[in-house]
């Protein structure tokens, strides 16, 4: 049987041989870049060389000028130019693969080139690049480089960069950087910047940094900052920043800054700070400032301070350091800029309602509604409610309780003043202490001791 099989096998390669002639015999096998020696039949089966169409094996040393491949291409130097070359299956590349149009699995020694788009699966031991789009899985020992979008999932030694959106599961040793929006799931050892929105969940070891919006989960080792709004998680090293608002959970390590509203959770080891409400429950270290409204539960060691009311609970110690905001006339009507400097401030805002405690100081402009308690002075134009200070208390005009070493009411008292001094200029109601002024009653019963009432 063994010489049956080989007068076969001889058979067989010569019809092969006469139905498909060797590319090299033939003038119009010959592509500019170099000929090829071709098994196949219709442009079927096993080519050597530089073969311009082909579906199959193809094997050759240098692609130049090639048109279409679909199946197994392999590449074992250095590719030329194919500007309009359109690759499918498995492409391997010793040195690189290089196509206009990339489809499958490719997989080069240096470099995976995408000159238009790149589809499916790129292994490359230095860089993977589309100058278009890319879409699928790539990996690359320094850079995933997309001149368009990025879709998929891309693992980079240092940087992932799309100079369009970067939409998927994105890790990179330093940099994920889209100059559109990033939408999914981005690690970096530095930093993930998008030049518009960023959207799902971000860890970097220093900075997350979004032109746009911030969407969803962002941790940073140093900070998060966004020229949009902030919504969802941020949590970072020293800042969370904000050119718009704040709306979610942020924990920081120094400051938690929105420049419109912030509303939410805050937590920052130095100071909570927004430019116009802030809204929720906010802790910081230092001071917390609201610079229009502060709706919620304010706790910090030093200061609460708004320009206009702070509603809710406000629960301070020391006041070491006060935040202030001035306002300039610009062409859009006025700017502002926020004056951070030691100062005496406790409690300060326009309004002070339900309860605020301060280990030293309470100011409110116009009115405190509810409970008031200061370790050393209140001071408020109108009080409704209780007011303790340790030393003062001082208003214009009292309803209620007063309970301080100096009750000090500058108009009309209605209710009950309890301390060593107290004065009211007029009195409707009672006062408990030591020396008790009331400049209403009648000669000889003004001042008294224990006890003056005025009814």
């Amino acid at each position: 049987m063994k010489p049956a099989v080989i007068a076969f096998s001889i058979f067989f390669t010569a019809l092969c041989s006469a139905w498909a002639p060797p590319a090299i015999a033939a003038e119009d096998e010959c592509s500019p870049g170099g000929c090829s020696l071709d098994l196949a039949v219709n442009n079927t089966g096993v080519s050597f060389g530089n073969s311009r169409r082909f579906n199959g094996l193809r094997l050759n040393l240098v692609d130049r000028d090639v048109e279409e491949i679909n199946g197994v291409n392999v590449t074992l130097w250095k590719p030329g130019h194919n500007p309009h070359a359109v690759m499918r299956g498995l492409m391997l590349g010793l040195v690189a693969v290089d196509a206009a149009y990339l489809q499958g699995v490719s997989i080069g020694g240096l470099a995976v080139v995408g000159e238009s788009c790149m589809e499916g699966i790129s292994i490359a031991g230095l860089a993977s690049v589309a100058e278009g789009s890319m879409t699928g899985f790539s990996i690359a020992g320094l850079a995933s480089v997309a001149e368009g979008s990025m879709t998929g999932i891309s693992i980079a030694g240092l940087a992932s960069v799309a100079e369009g959106s970067m939409t998927g599961f994105s890790i990179a040793g330093l940099a994920s950087v889209a100059e559109g929006s990033m939408t999914g799931f981005s690690i970096a050892g530095l930093a993930s910047v998008a030049e518009g929105s960023m959207t799902g969940f971000s860890i970097a070891g220093l900075a997350s940094v979004a032109e746009g919006s911030i969407t969803g989960f962002s941790v940073a080792g140093l900070a998060s900052v966004a020229e949009g709004n902030m919504a969802g998680i941020s949590l970072a090293g020293l800042a969370s920043v904000t050119e718009k608002s704040m709306t979610g959970i942020s924990i920081a390590g120094l400051a938690a800054v929105a420049e419109r509203n912030m509303t939410g959770i805050s937590v920052a080891g130095l100071a909570c700070v927004s430019e116009r409400n802030l809204t929720g429950i906010s802790i910081a270290g230092l001071a917390i400032a609201g610079e229009d409204e502060i709706n919620g539960l304010a706790a910090s060691l030093g200061s609460i301070t708004s320009d206009g009311d702070i509603s809710g609970v406000a629960l301070g110690a020391v006041g070491l350091l006060g935040l202030r905001s001035s306002r300039s006339e610009d062409d859009e009507g006025y700017s502002r800029s926020l004056d951070i400097s030691p100062s005496f401030t406790g409690i300060r805002a326009r309004n002070v309602r339900w309860l605020a405690i301060h280990g030293m100081d309470i100011r409110a402009e116009d009115s405190l509604l509810g409970m008031g308690i200061s370790g050393i002075a209140l001071r408020a134009d109108e009080i409704r409610g209780g007011a303790v200070a340790g030393i003062v208390v001082k208003t214009r005009d009292l309803g209620g309780v007063s309970i301080s070493s100096v009750n000090y009411v500058d108009g009309l008292q209605v209710g009950l003043s309890l301390g060593v001094v107290n004065y009211a200029r007029e009195l409707r109601g009672f006062q408990l202490g030591l020396l008790n002024i009331a400049k209403n009653n009648p000669r000889g019963l003004r001042v008294l001791p224990i006890l003056n009432a005025h009814l």
